[in-house]
């Protein structure tokens, strides 16, 4: 992350003004350096639920091989926990992302109703 925020800072150096002496704000390199933070959380967030998810369904599969075919109930009840799995992978990833901002999007849907 550190190498990417050096690497910002040489490209995007702040200007001076003239009149003043002062350096302005450069908001196009905080919203890239920002840019830059957020895709790197979310390719993290996605290798950690990839490989967590990759490895319980491994799991799973296993299990269903060690089953007996006659077996109906026990492999469908593997197979159900696996897409249950799904499921709770989706929705961890949207608290994950949302979690935080879930009161000012439940705001603005509150004031799309009353317009």
């Amino acid at each position: 992350m550190d190498k990417y925020k050096q690497g910002a800072k040489r490209k995007f150096k702040p200007k001076m003004d003239q009149q003043t002496g002062e350096y302005k704000a450069n908001p196009f390199g905080d919203s890239q350096q920002a840019l830059t933070r957020a895709i790197f959380a979310r390719k993290e967030r996605d290798e950690f639920f990839t490989e967590a998810y990759s490895d319980i369904v491994v799991d799973l599969f296993t299990q269903w091989l060690v089953t007996e075919p006659h077996c109906v109930k026990e492999r469908e009840y593997l197979y159900h926990v696996a897409m249950a799995l799904g499921s709770v992978k989706e929705r961890l990833i949207n608290v994950e992302t949302y979690g935080f901002n879930q009161e000012t999007i439940d705001y603005n849907k509150s004031q799309e109703g009353d317009i």
